[in-house]
């Protein structure tokens, strides 16, 4: 009998004549999103390296499938990071950055002229946001647009903080997982992610 094609050669026990003359061992398949337990039978023909037949081709197919599930994995665990500081939505990304281009347009104006006034009516994002976001400077909520702009630049400047930690974890994960050469390493990475943590 052959093996499936995507045997796991990072799990499978080490098969070799001397330890297992009968061919016997352990090991896995991979289908494109899991593992599963693969029992190689006694009477697995083995060839003349000693291991199973059919165990390169299954390694270079469990390999490349493998690392394709893992980065999409990554790539979902950073969203699922990113979304704990933001609220998901195209709409919502679009509010986040009116507020942001406008919240710069005030605090310009007033590094520039420390006494000026500023119209609630010609700042309809962060007037809307009065009372609800904390002003960093008072630790209060805010009550004027002044105050509104830098709440929402000190949450921009956190969130890019935050997302620049998370980018750059996923990232090195991606590439650690894509230059393994075998299925072992690539699981291996995966499970050593360290994600930054955002409390």
């Amino acid at each position: 009998m052959r093996l499936p094609a995507t045997l796991d050669e990072g799990v499978i026990t080490t098969l070799g004549r001397a330890k297992y003359p009968t061919g016997f061992g352990v090991g896995h398949v991979y289908d494109g999103s899991t593992l599963a337990a693969l029992e190689i039978s006694p009477d697995l023909p083995l060839g003349a390296d000693g291991l199973p037949e059919g165990y390169a081709d299954g390694v270079a197919a469990a390999l490349p499938l493998l690392k394709a599930d893992l980065k999409a994995q990554i790539d979902a665990r950073a969203e699922a990071l990113r979304l704990t500081l933001i609220t998901p939505g195209s709409g919502q990304a679009m509010e986040y950055q009116e507020a942001y281009a406008e919240a710069v347009q005030v605090d310009a104006a007033s590094k520039a002229n420390p006494a000026a006034t500023f119209d609630p009516v010609a700042y309809p994002m962060l007037a809307a946001s009065l009372g609800y976001d904390l002003d960093p400077t008072t630790g209060k909520p805010t009550v004027d647009i002044p105050g509104e702009a830098r709440a929402v630049l000190a949450a921009y400047d956190a969130y890019q903080k935050a997302g620049a930690a998370i980018r750059a974890a996923r990232l090195a994960a991606k590439a650690t997982v894509e230059a393994s050469t075998d299925t072992r390493s690539a699981q291996a990475a995966f499970g050593a992610i360290r994600w930054p943590s955002l409390t």
